[in-house]
């Protein structure tokens, strides 16, 4: 069985090949029937490479889309896929719209796989992600754009001074006397191509 990894797209360009790419996906997603025999359902991403006319077994499309919205600006949606993000499938979207780029944030936790290609941070500003784990009923996750955030927000909640990582390791170090299972994970998006 995988691990799964959480994408999120923001689809741009051209209004006209958005429309038709929004179209074609909820056409696809609204079908009472997958249009390719599958275990995902009819918003398998190997549903969206067969409806642009390529090969689904030639791409790397194990997973699923959900959350598919479009402003008349920008097309997103959310996948779920098996160890990583499925960006082949939304290669094959830009060479059948090449008007058409996307943007992504992915996150594989069970690998601590944290990726983005928003460098410039249009729709996916955060490039932290904090897991803290204090007691068996004290658990957080929450994003950030920066270093500091993340330690001004653990201040807060620690009520005691954090200003680097080895702060945050004496803190863990008090927790863990509590709770052995205590931990505060830092994840920093790695931006890649």
């Amino acid at each position: 069985m995988p691990n799964w990894c959480c994408t999120a797209y923001a689809i741009e360009g051209d209004a006209k090949e958005l429309q038709s790419l929004y179209d074609l996906m909820n056409k696809l997603q609204e079908s009472k029937d997958p249009s390719v025999p599958n275990g995902f359902g009819t918003t398998w991403l190997g549903c969206l490479v067969d409806a642009l006319g390529e090969k689904w077994e030639d791409v790397s499309c194990r997973g699923s889309w959900n959350d598919l919205e479009f402003d008349g600006r920008v097309l997103t949606f959310n996948t779920e896929t098996a160890w990583a993000p499925c960006n082949e499938t939304l290669d094959v979207v830009c060479r059948k719209y090449p008007a058409l780029n996307y943007l992504y944030r992915s996150e594989e936790p069970g690998m601590a796989l944290y990726y983005t290609n928003d460098d410039e941070g249009r729709y996916f500003p955060d490039r932290f992600v904090v897991e803290v784990c204090i007691s068996k009923k004290e658990y957080y996750t929450e994003y950030f754009t920066d270093l500091q955030s993340v330690y001004e927000w653990l201040e807060e909640i620690c009520d005691m001074q954090v200003q680097s990582k080895l702060d945050v390791d004496a803190i863990v170090g008090q927790w863990r006397k509590k709770y052995a299972h205590a931990h505060c994970y830092i994840h920093e998006y790695k931006i890649s191509a």
